[in-house]
């Protein structure tokens, strides 16, 4: 079910990532909803499903950017079989589990991009790219996981199913 309501959930994501989320440039960075909604729903589900989110986040935002397509598809999708990795599946209630995984995974995906940009030509600086964009993202990014997370908790528990008690 959850794979169902990922291509509309995403797809709004990734317009808000393009047209609205420029407003709030910090620098070259700004949140990345789309980051933010896959890590989040990464940490609550099985890494399968997780990856199906990232598969579609990444090409729905890589649609509407200039990065080849499957870039974004390719960073999401190593960020968080990462977290996978390491975490595997996050109670809804943790507070310090998201932000490590936002901070660093916004570094690693920023540069997993970086470095698919670099291998198809277009050239952008490490050292610029890291300091005005990627910065202002991860502060972004640890600020906005945790409410993402819970409201994410919240979507992951309606539509889990639910069996009836035993005996019951």
């Amino acid at each position: 079910m959850s794979n169902y309501i990922a291509i509309p959930v995403l797809m709004v994501a990734a317009i808000v990532n393009s047209a609205v989320m420029p407003e709030f440039r910090l620098g070259g960075g700004a949140p990345d909803v789309v980051f933010l909604l896959v890590i989040s729903w990464g940490l609550l589900v099985d890494v399968r499903a997780a990856l199906t989110w990232a598969v579609i986040g990444g090409v729905m935002q890589d649609w509407l950017s200039i990065a080849p397509l499957g870039t974004s598809a390719l960073g999401l999708a190593m960020v968080v079989f990462a977290a996978d990795t390491a975490f595997r599946q996050v109670p809804r209630g943790s507070l310090l589990i998201p932000p490590l995984v936002a901070g660093a995974g916004t570094v690693a995906y920023h540069l997993i991009v970086l470095g698919v940009l670099g291998l198809t030509g277009t050239t952008v600086p490490i050292g610029q790219g890291l300091y005005y964009v990627t910065l202002p993202t991860v502060i972004y990014n640890t600020v906005l996981i945790v409410p993402v997370f819970r409201v994410m908790g919240t979507i992951h528990r309606w539509l889990s199913p639910r069996r009836p008690p035993i005996g019951g």
